[in-house]
């Protein structure tokens, strides 16, 4: 009767550190993404998870449309130089 306990012991202990890796493997974070360079022109479509850079011309077309257009959005804006701080005047130490 006392290994039959044991053998309950063993098992439940492994039944419990089984939980515990399976519960770290499943709260691990996903493999990012690999670094893929910038270039110009390129576009890089993160689409089946992992990062491939395209090089079409609907891609092309549709970038020189959103960069004509913030240009054009762009083109008028100024902005108004600030106003300098007042200097603050020395105190007079009588």
């Amino acid at each position: 009767m006392n290994s039959l306990k044991r053998s309950h012991w063993f098992w439940l202990l492994l039944a419990v550190a089984a939980g515990v890796l399976l519960s770290r493997w499943w709260q691990s974070p996903p493999n990012p993404a690999g670094i893929v360079p910038i270039e110009e022109g390129k576009t890089i479509d993160f689409s089946s998870g992992q990062p491939v850079i395209k090089d079409e011309a609907a891609d092309r077309a549709a970038v020189e449309k959103a960069q004509r257009e913030m240009d054009e959005a762009a083109a008028n804006i100024t902005f108004a130089p600030t106003k300098p701080a007042p200097a603050e005047s020395p105190s007079r130490q009588d």
